[in-house]
C-alpha cells in the first residue's frame, strides 16, 4: 500500500476554508444538499486536526 504525502499546512487551510465557504453559501431557508449532511461534524473534526498540526508545525519551527 502506498504511503500518502503529508499535506503542507497551507493546503489544509486552504481546503477547510473553501469547504466552509460551500457550506454558507447555501442559504439557511434551501434545503441542503444530501452530501451536506454530516460535513458540519467532519469539519470541525477536520478544523481539530488542522489546529493541531499547525501547532506541531509552530513548534518545529521554534526549535
Amino acid at each position: 500500500m502506498k504511503k500518502r504525502a503529508k499535506k503542507e499546512v497551507v493546503h489544509r487551510i486552504e481546503y477547510y476554508t473553501r469547504k466552509v465557504a460551500q457550506r454558507a453559501a447555501v442559504h439557511p431557508s434551501k434545503k441542503q444538499p444530501r452530501s451536506f449532511k454530516y460535513r458540519s461534524y467532519r469539519l470541525m473534526a477536520y478544523k481539530k486536526m488542522m489546529h493541531e498540526e499547525i501547532r506541531k508545525y509552530q513548534e518545529a519551527r521554534l526549535c
